[in-house]
């Protein structure tokens, strides 16, 4: 393929031809003759193959949405000869990298890096790659394609809320963390006086008739609190990139509600990625659960309330939802939290936060929560 330069040159060679030959000046046609000779010269060089081998290697395989892939390459030259110079271009998932490879000494090699940016979820191919060179004279530039894939997986962002103080104002109520007195799962500790206060159905009276003094029985909690996470997917709610960034925001509230203990069940309106009534005890659970998770069809779409067919006695739920959601709820409002995430996004009945993406989504959470 001819540069800009070497396009110059053939129009260049072409008038010198035409003229030196309507005009018999023998000076212009060998000077055309010249510049032929140099661009098939340049044509020839530019499509040899490198002498260097080019190897290429993921850093991870797994990769925040928004962060780049980090890719390293190894050019290696065993020949007896320099190599000359190229360019590697790369690509994933639309996004191209171009990294240049110096000329590398006989049997000498050299270890190069690239970041190809990343813009949504899912499994990616990266590659096929290809060595582009150009002449010395920059006239032309030939490309060689390597046939070798690699594949990546980009999940949802993980972002830090920095403590549990939002996610107490979430999900510590009543239908979460039920008092002792109400809850048969909790567990009887001891024996203690009874304070002002104390709710008279915890008196122990044989005790209190034996000793004289009101007594109190205390107890722990066995049942874990439940916090379930669901993820509107309806289109209707926000665009494609709306979508992006309220799946960043599901998967840092599942997160952090993990890692502040506890039990976590994230669900989604699609009805193929709908996921499952059970907790998710890890990280990379979240993350497998969300990252093929695309907008629903009509078809494919389900309410908020199919969800929970079985009841939700022992849970708090929090949709995560775009600009214009959510798109169903449940009939007892008080139930549910709406956290809407997209361009655009604000606050009305039923909305406990709203913020054009993910990243400010967690600058109000922890002011909010603060």
């Amino acid at each position: 393929m001819l540069t800009k330069s070497g396009l110059g040159a053939v129009l260049t060679g072409l008038v010198l031809a035409i003229v030196g030959w309507w005009w018999n000046y023998e000076e212009l046609v060998i000077a055309a003759v010249a510049i032929g000779a140099i661009l098939l010269v340049a044509v020839w060089v530019s499509q040899r193959p490198l002498r260097a081998v080019v190897t290429r290697r993921l850093q991870a395989v797994r990769v925040a949405r928004g962060d780049p892939i980090v890719v390293g390459y190894r050019v290696r030259n065993a020949t007896r000869f320099r190599s000359g110079r190229a360019t590697i271009i790369d690509r994933c998932d639309g996004a191209e990298i171009r990294v240049d490879v110096a000329p590398i000494a006989s049997n000498a090699e050299d270890t190069l890096t690239g970041a190809i940016p990343t813009r949504r979820r899912g499994m990616f191919d990266v590659g096929p790659f290809e060595i582009e060179r150009i002449d010395p004279f920059w006239l032309t530039v030939g490309s060689r394609r390597d046939t070798v894939r690699s594949s990546v997986i980009v999940h949802p962002k993980i972002y830090d809320l920095v403590g549990p103080h939002g996610a107490v104002r979430v999900v510590e109520n009543e239908s979460v963390l039920r008092r002792a007195t109400a809850d048969p799962m909790s567990g009887f500790v001891s024996l203690r006086e009874y304070v002002a206060g104390d709710d008279p159905r915890m008196i122990h009276w044989p005790t209190t008739a034996r000793t004289g003094t009101l007594m109190v029985r205390e107890h722990v909690e066995v049942r874990r609190p439940e916090f379930t996470v669901v993820l509107d997917t309806a289109p209707s709610v926000g665009t494609a990139d709306d979508f992006e960034e309220a799946v960043d925001v599901a998967a840092t509230l599942a997160v952090h509600a993990i890692r502040t203990g506890l039990d976590v069940v994230v669900r989604t309106t699609d009805r193929d990625h709908a996921g499952r009534p059970t907790p998710l005890v890890t990280d990379a659970a979240v993350l497998d659960l969300l990252t093929p998770v695309a907008q629903s069809e009509d078809q494919n779409l389900l309410p908020v309330a199919a969800l929970f067919t079985g009841g939700f006695d022992h849970t708090s739920v929090v949709v995560v939802t775009g600009p214009r959601g959510p798109s169903s709820s449940l009939a007892s409002s008080e139930r549910m939290s709406v956290v809407r995430s997209g361009a655009g996004s604000v606050s009305g009945p039923g909305i406990v936060l709203a913020a054009d993406d993910a990243p400010e989504f967690v600058r109000r959470w922890r002011s909010w929560g603060g």
